[in-house]
C-alpha cells in the first residue's frame, strides 16, 4: 500500500520521526507514512511500528485523505493539524521568544491558553485540542520543564550592582596577593529512593533500603587560585561557634598572611563573636569578610560545588551515613572546579513552559 509524499511532507515527517520529545504515535505515525513512500510492505511496516498490519493501513488512509492532519492528531478526521502557514509560523516564533505580554497576553509565561490566545488574535486559527497546541510549541522550538523558584524579595538590579562590585574588589585583592575563598555551608542527608529499575517485562522485584534518616553538615572554602575546595565537617547544627572553628582551620590551613572570604547573608555569618574577631588585635584581624547580596545564593561559586557534588550521589542508595558523607566528599576532593564570580556552570531548569 503506497503513498505519495511531497519533498515538504517528507521534511517534515522526518523531523516528526527524529526528534524525541514528538509525541510516540506522531512518530510512529511519521515512520509509517515514510516507509510506505518508499514502497515497503505493510507487513514488514507493522512489525516496524510494532502495530497491526489493520492499524498501519489505517494510518495511511487517513494520510490519503488529510495529509499531515492525519500524523499530528490522535484520530483520523480530526482537525489538530498544521493550520498555519510558513510564514505565520516564522511570526510566532519570534512571539514565543518574548514574554507574552508584549503580545498582548496577559500571562506570566507561555501557556496552552496564552498561545492558543494569541494565535486566535493574530491568525484567526483555532486547534481542536490542547495536545495540538502542546506539539505546536515543541515544534517552535519551546521545551516543557519545571519552573525555577524565585524568591520575591530578591532585586535583580541591586543584585547586579553588586555582584560588579564584589567581582572588581576580588580582582584587586588577589592582584595584591590575597588567598580569596567563597565559602558555604551544606547538609547531607543518608538517604535515597530508588524509584525504577530495568527488569524482564512482566516481572516485580523488591529492593531493600535504608530509611534511617541522618544528617551531617559541613563547611566548604573554594579557592579562587587553586580551583580546590576545603571540605570540613560541622559538628551539630550551623552556627556562629561552628563558623568560627571552621575559618580558624581554614586561616591556619591556608598559610596566608592576608585571607579574604566570600560569603552569603545567613544570619550567623553575621554574628557579634564572629565580627569582634576580624577587628584590629581580634584573632582573625588578617581576615576580611566579602558578603553577597541578599536572596543571591546561585552566585556563590561554593554553591555550585555543593550541587555538583549532591548531584554526583543522587539515587544511590549507600550502606551507612558515613559512606553517604564519604561519597560526597570523595567527589569534591578529587576534582578542581574553575568557578568564579563571571565563570559559574549553567544551572539547567528542569520551566519556560508550563501547560
Amino acid at each position: 500500500m503506497r503513498v505519495d509524499v511531497t519533498s515538504e511532507e517528507r521534511e517534515v515527517l522526518l523531523r516528526w520521526k527524529k526528534r524525541n520529545d514528538t509525541l510516540i504515535l506522531v512518530r510512529l505515525k511519521a515512520e509509517a507514512v515514510l516507509y510506505a513512500s518508499r514502497g515497503v510492505d505493510t507487513g514488514i511496516i507493522s512489525e516496524m511500528v510494532d502495530r497491526t498490519a489493520r492499524t498501519v493501513r489505517e494510518w495511511l488512509s487517513d494520510w490519503r485523505r488529510s495529509r499531515l492532519c492525519s500524523v499530528v492528531s490522535g484520530h483520523a478526521g480530526n482537525q489538530n493539524a498544521a493550520k498555519l502557514t510558513r510564514d505565520q509560523k516564522a511570526q510566532l516564533e519570534e512571539a514565543l521568544r518574548l514574554p507574552p505580554e508584549q503580545s498582548g497576553i496577559k500571562a506570566q509565561f507561555w501557556d496552552v491558553p496564552a498561545l492558543r490566545d494569541v494565535v486566535q488574535a493574530r491568525f484567526g486559527v483555532q486547534y481542536a485540542s490542547n495536545s495540538s497546541y502542546q506539539l505546536l510549541m515543541r515544534f517552535l522550538g519551546m521545551s516543557f520543564k519545571l519552573a525555577g523558584p524565585f524568591d520575591k524579595r530578591r532585586d535583580e538590579e541591586a543584585i547586579t550592582q553588586r555582584m560588579a562590585q564584589i567581582r572588581q574588589e576580588v580582582a584587586d585583592l588577589l592582584a595584591g596577593g590575597w588567598e580569596v575563598c567563597t565559602v558555604d555551608e551544606v547538609r547531607i542527608e543518608h538517604e535515597a529512593e530508588t524509584r525504577r529499575m530495568w527488569l524482564p517485562k512482566g516481572e516485580r522485584t523488591k529492593i531493600h533500603v535504608d530509611r534511617t534518616r541522618s544528617a551531617h553538615s559541613f563547611f566548604g572554602a573554594l579557592s579562587l587560585r587553586s580551583k580546590k575546595m576545603k571540605v570540613y565537617p560541622i559538628e551539630g547544627n550551623q552556627n556562629a561557634e561552628q563558623i568560627i572553628l571552621a575559618l580558624a582551620r581554614l586561616i591556619r590551613e591556608t598559610g596566608a598572611n592576608k585571607i579574604a572570604v566570600v560569603l552569603d547573608n545567613a544570619a550567623f555569618h553575621h554574628a557579634r563573636a564572629l565580627k569582634e574577631m576580624i577587628e584590629p588585635g581580634g584573632q582573625f584581624e588578617s581576615l576580611r569578610l566579602i558578603y553577597l547580596p541578599p536572596y543571591a545564593p546561585d552566585h556563590n561559586p561554593t554553591e555550585h560545588v555543593w550541587n555538583a557534588a549532591k548531584a554526583s550521589i543522587a539515587n544511590i542508595q549507600k550502606d551507612t551515613p558515613e559512606n553517604t558523607c564519604a561519597a560526597f566528599i570523595d567527589y569534591i576532593n578529587s576534582r578542581t572546579f574553575d568557578y568564579d564570580f563571571e565563570h559559574l556552570p549553567i544551572k539547567t531548569q528542569t520551566n519556560d513552559l508550563v501547560s
